[in-house]
């Protein structure tokens, strides 16, 4: 929360290893410099280390001019490390900035010893549960007891596990509750229900594209993401998360660094306006970033996408977001998975008038 983003996906391992806040289971390389624990930063004014995960919208800012013009404009520069470990990178002390789900600031915090400071939004959950074709199920509840297919333990099925809990009193997790979690590939969840080898299987969209355009699966709560069941949830229809892909510094380099932050959102905000003025160009030009390869393929997500976008409309966080966000920790307390119900610290900065 581009692949989870861009979600953050593929530094399952970093996570497994270090997430003790879920309870029983739960570049273009420009060279960065080390330091210390938790991002540490350089102490050097007008650069930027920034660890992100491969992303449409970072490679149009590239590829297109626009970030190299707003760096030469701004005197500020980024230095980029592409990485799908963006989470073990900041812990190690090789980022400033980086871009995690807002659910797992705590415990990054916990491992660095650092407090952390959320200052951006960019991704939201988009996961998804699906079933055979032909299932009958209609909710997560018809499938208590059965075998449901999930990519991990941590990052979406955190969010499905306190869902479970909110609407249903279920316990969803891998390694005991009340559902069969089977840990598979990200991109094969969906072909496992297709093939009626689990009842079920959350996925993300893009990377189960050729079962979800042969209509080898169905998506239950009619097309509702995790994200929109949240909403719900918490009564706020029109919230953008839980986020899977936010932005984060520590907290001590996120206060010396004004500017440099600034600076940060307003490309970055530039990037969502170029995304909602080119989505189809982006996808066309970047469709390994959505798993996809075949012109029906890339029709396919073109048409998903216009309808879900998880792509958030500002980067720029405001009091009543932050609020319905915090929600999430809560939730995942009272299901079990979090230590504690406490938000990390999310700062409001304004967008330039």
């Amino acid at each position: 929360m581009r692949i989870e983003r861009r979600t953050g996906i593929f530094r399952i391992l970093a996570i497994v290893s270090v997430f003790a806040i879920v309870a029983a289971a739960c570049g273009d390389d420009d060279g960065g410099g080390g330091g210390g624990g938790g991002g540490g930063g350089t102490g050097e004014d007008n650069v930027i280390r920034f660890t992100f995960a491969p992303d449409p919208v970072w490679d149009y800012l590239k590829d297109s001019g626009i970030r190299e013009e707003m760096e030469a404009d701004s005197g500020i520069r980024i230095i980029e490390q592409s990485s799908w470990d963006e989470f073990g990178l900041y812990a190690g002390g090789h980022a400033d900035v980086v871009s995690i789900g807002s659910f797992e600031v705590p415990l990054l915090e916990k491992e660095t010893g650092n407090p952390a400071t959320v200052f951006g939004k960019y991704n939201i959950d988009r996961s998804i549960l699906v079933v055979p074709a032909d299932s009958d199920a209609q909710t997560l509840e018809d499938l208590q007891g059965e075998k449901i297919a999930v990519w991990d333990s941590v990052s979406s099925t955190v969010i499905w596990g306190a869902l479970a809990r909110e609407l249903y009193d279920l316990d969803f997790r891998t390694g005991g509750g009340d559902f069969e979690l089977v840990v598979t590939d990200l991109g094969n969840t969906g072909a496992l229900a297709a093939n009626h080898e689990v009842a079920g299987a959350l996925v993300l969209p893009d990377f189960n594209v050729p079962v979800l355009l042969n209509e080898e699966v169905r998506v239950l709560y009619d097309g509702q993401t995790a994200a929109d069941l949240y909403a719900e949830a918490v009564g706020a229809p029109d919230h953008e998360g839980p986020m899977i892909n936010i932005f984060m510094a520590p907290t001590d380099w996120y206060e010396e660094h004004p500017d440099e932050v600034a600076f940060f959102l307003e490309l970055w905000q530039r990037g969502i306006e170029e995304w909602q003025g080119n989505q189809d160009a982006i996808i066309e030009s970047y469709p390994q970033h959505f798993a996809v390869e075949t012109p029906e393929e890339i029709q396919f997500i073109k048409d998903y996408m216009s309808e879900h976008d998880w792509f958030v409309e500002s980067v720029y966080l405001d009091d009543e977001w932050v609020e319905t966000e915090s929600q999430i920790f809560p939730l995942l307390a009272n299901a079990g998975l979090a230590d504690s119900d406490e938000p990390p610290t999310f700062d409001v900065v304004d967008a330039p008038s």
